[in-house]
């Protein structure tokens, strides 16, 4: 299972590698940034989703109880993929 430190900092570290790789300029990330204000677009959003997936091992929008146009920060997102980790696997 995840702690929010843990997904917090795999969220923050990915968003600034998808940024840095686009050449976007940023400030300091601490988790209370909308995730519209970083500087993510739509393609980088999802490049992000993907990787955080593959780095964390869940997918906290596989089963549509959410999406992503419900989280509105990168905290929530972390949080997000905590939840994930913690909810029991389906037999």
């Amino acid at each position: 299972m995840l702690d929010n430190a843990t997904a917090l900092t795999a969220v923050r570290e990915q968003i600034i590698d998808l940024l840095a790789e686009a050449g976007i300029e940023h400030g300091e990330i601490t988790g209370a940034e909308p995730l519209n204000a970083v500087g993510l677009s739509s393609l980088l959003l999802a490049r992000l989703i993907i990787q955080l997936e593959l780095d964390l091992g869940v997918d906290p929008f596989a089963e549509g109880d959410l999406v992503v146009s419900d989280v509105r920060t990168v905290g929530e997102l972390a949080a997000a993929y905590v939840a994930a980790s913690a909810a029991p696997v389906a037999a």
